[in-house]
């Protein structure tokens, strides 16, 4: 059963053929395995045994309605994405193949090097050790957070940044797209949405007091922080991961901040802004994902349950800001 609205499963026979036109003709297929836990691209497991190779094949989604703008061709930035990263010193996913051609799959697909890992909430991890994976990941959020670029908004394949050099602009368009989706599928009430999108058009000399774009990942959540083991079975960080939803913005707009972790902020090395005009701009921040997060999980993905608790904390920060 094809799960959600995204979901769209492909055969083994072309999975076998992206492997040949990889590798070659005489590419042996020893497995091909569907990884469950991601709603939004298609993921397979496949292993070779000649040549030896175990990939993750990750596949765009199967259909691009209920997709966000900046959603439609994120797949094509993630290489671009990885390479930003690598040349900084994260660790981060090797992208074997990108290819966008639709000549053997009908939508955009991506090799990556499988990693023999564990996950960042994986139980084998003790407090302990997760304290000081956390300390680990706030480094490389930092060295994440030091990338730059001239101007606000989201990477393309290029190179390019589409987006405004004033912050306030992107987060107008954005929250205004985000408005029009909760119209559309009247998942708020009417004067909830009108205000929510009226506060970032009212705020923006607020938002454009934020000069320097950075590089935020915006999906930093446990499972896509990939954790290996060294022979002495202390733990490091082996990959960040699905760096698909990237933008350049205020650093403190990546949503792993918000907690102000101690630990990740140890690793960090500064503190968040603590000034009533840098609070005020992470709780506008995280009111705007809540209620982007209501659509994902209303509409895209049709989580439901999850939609519902969005929707809770949607108004809760609502309420706190507006």
């Amino acid at each position: 059963m094809e799960m959600y609205k995204l979901f769209k499963s492909v055969t083994d026979d072309q999975i076998r053929a992206v492997m040949m036109d990889t590798y070659g003709p005489e590419t042996e297929v020893k497995q091909i395995s569907h990884m469950k836990g991601g709603a939004f691209n298609t993921t397979y497991y496949v292993e070779c045994t000649s040549p030896v190779q175990k990939l993750i094949l990750r596949i765009a989604p199967g259909n691009k309605e209920h997709l966000l703008s900046f959603e439609k061709n994120i797949m094509a930035v993630e290489p671009y994405t990885y390479e930003l990263m690598a040349q900084a010193g994260i660790p981060c996913t090797e992208v074997v193949r990108y290819d966008g051609s639709g000549s053997i799959i009908d939508r955009p697909y991506m090799l990556i090097s499988f990693i023999e890992s564990i996950q960042l909430n994986d139980p084998s991890i003790t407090s302990e050790e997760y304290k000081e994976l956390q300390v680990e990941l706030g480094k490389y959020l930092r060295q994440m957070h030091d990338i730059s670029a001239d101007t606000f908004g989201f990477p393309q394949a290029d190179g390019s940044v589409k987006g405004s050099t004033s912050w306030g602009k992107v987060l107008i368009d954005f929250s205004r797209e985000i408005a029009a989706l909760c119209r559309e599928y009247n998942l708020l009430e009417l004067t909830v949405i009108d205000r929510f999108q009226d506060y970032f058009v009212t705020h923006s000399t607020l938002f454009d007091e934020i000069t320097v774009p950075s590089l935020v990942h915006n999906d930093l959540w446990d499972p896509n922080v990939l954790v290996q083991r060294d022979l002495a079975g202390i733990p490091y960080i082996a990959a960040i991961i699905d760096a698909d939803k990237v933008m350049f913005a205020d650093r403190e707009f990546d949503a792993i901040l918000f907690k102000n972790d101690p630990q990740i902020m140890k690793g960090y090395g500064s503190e968040l802004d603590n000034n009533s005009k840098a609070i005020t701009r992470r709780e506008a921040y995280e009111m705007l994902w809540m209620f982007a997060f209501l659509y994902i999980h209303e509409i895209q993905v049709e989580m439901h349950e999850d939609a519902a608790y969005f929707k809770e904390k949607a108004m809760e920060s609502f309420h706190s800001l507006i």
